[in-house]
């Protein structure tokens, strides 16, 4: 395999494994962090929850696509170098975070780490022939659900080795760690893909009128909007399911993540495996629709089953869900890729990326609403939301 390929996936593995270390711990924390403190006469903990999971997307929702478009123009490597760095200090703030005002702010400059998923997938645009970025998106994809299979555990098993007192300290000071071996190996081993830089210079401003035209773009903007209502779906479940299992179900950090793991490992097998097996036989088309109720069904399971039918109806959904996302993902990555403008890949994937963020911003926030209401209904809103994604999917067929 190629070398840039293997750093790449190290990268992207390295951001998810440290999305995914915090997630047995990040919802339940920012809930016990509101909880009998003064904060708590103003915010609801349940909502409380979606916000800290929100500002962490809102800031990759700011600044993507401003990645994408700098990676246009001044190459890709100084922002995936730069990003890293970025990380490994959000990570040093979470390990210290004692107040949720200081957790807010260790997701925020997290968050702004993780912008660089949309110079990482123009990196593998710029070395990619057409009929080849679907795998090598799938590739990459893979890294998404490693990280899932790793992350989640590792983060419950560090909180219980740590104990009450120094759990956060063990997750937040190892993934920083990961972070900094990551930028040494990347500097050294990653050269520069955009050879071919555009040499605009590009305002902020102007980034954010071009995501604004892009949803003009034919194809694009159905993209976006699939993408966008897709990601809102699956984060609903994502960041709430960690309160789920703990309060209905009473599960422990360690369970939580273990669970979160097998989601991991299902991504991993469909994503690093079957893509170019699914494009081949299925095509891009029918991917994204087979994958519409594939994905709702999944969601809808989630709060269902009792405690004796637990386990069964939970790996079921999970099953349901990494098969979704190893349809749909790939797909809409490579389909934006080819229907981009010329020169514009970067840009067009750091907006997609930054939809994404958006996305996960909307689900979480609207999830935490939900939950409060009635614990299953951010799992059933879900469901439904993929109906609208699947008209959505049907109309856009015709153009591709």
């Amino acid at each position: 395999m190629d070398r840039r390929i293997i750093v790449l996936f190290v990268t992207i593995f390295i951001d998810l494994l440290g999305f995914g270390i915090v997630i047995p711990i990040l919802p339940n924390l920012a809930k016990e962090l509101v909880e009998g403190k003064a904060i708590a006469e103003t915010l609801d903990p349940d909502v409380a929850v979606g916000l800290v999971a929100a500002v962490f997307s809102v800031i990759q929702f700011l600044f993507a696509p401003i990645f994408g478009s700098i990676s246009d123009r001044i190459g890709r490597r100084p922002i995936i170098l730069g990003s890293i760095l970025a990380n490994a200090l959000g990570y040093v703030l979470f390990g210290l975070a004692g107040s949720f005002l200081m957790l807010l702010l260790a997701r925020v400059i997290s968050g702004f780490g993780s912008a660089n998923i949309s110079a990482s997938q123009a990196y593998i645009a710029d070395i990619s022939k057409p009929e080849e970025r679907a795998k090598k998106m799938g590739i990459i994809g893979a890294a998404f659900g490693l990280g899932f299979v790793f992350g989640p555990p590792i983060g419950g098993w560090l909180f219980q080795i740590g104990g009450e007192k120094h759990g956060l300290e063990w997750v937040g000071f190892f993934t920083a760690v990961l972070c900094v071996l990551n930028f040494l190996w990347a500097y050294f081993a990653l050269p520069e893909s955009n050879l071919q830089k555009s040499g605009v210079k590009n305002k902020p401003v102007d980034t954010f009128k071009g995501m604004v035209k892009a949803w003009s773009i034919e194809v694009i903007g159905e993209l976006l909007l699939i993408n966008f209502i897709y990601i809102s779906a699956f984060s609903m479940m994502q960041i709430n399911a960690s309160v789920l299992w703990k309060e209905r179900y009473s599960l422990s950090p360690v369970q939580i993540g273990n669970i979160f793991g097998i989601i991991g490992v299902f991504s991993a097998i469909v994503q690093g495996t079957l893509i170019g097996y699914f494009q081949k036989r299925l095509g891009l088309r029918k991917m994204l629709i087979i994958g519409c109720p594939i994905a709702g069904l999944g969601l809808t399971l989630i709060p269902l089953p009792t405690l004796e039918w637990f386990y069964p109806i939970q790996i079921i959904a999970i099953l349901l869900l990494a098969i979704s996302n190893g349809l749909l993902m790939p797909s809409i990555n490579s389909l934006v890729s080819l229907h981009s403008p010329a020169g514009s890949q970067g840009k067009m994937l750091g907006i997609l990326q930054s939809m994404g963020s958006l996305a996960r911003a909307v689900g979480p926030l609207l999830s935490g609403f939900l939950y409060a209401q009635y614990y299953a209904l951010p799992y059933l809103s879900g469901g439904f939301l993929m109906i609208i994604t699947l008209i959505l999917v049907l109309m856009l067929s015709r153009k591709i």
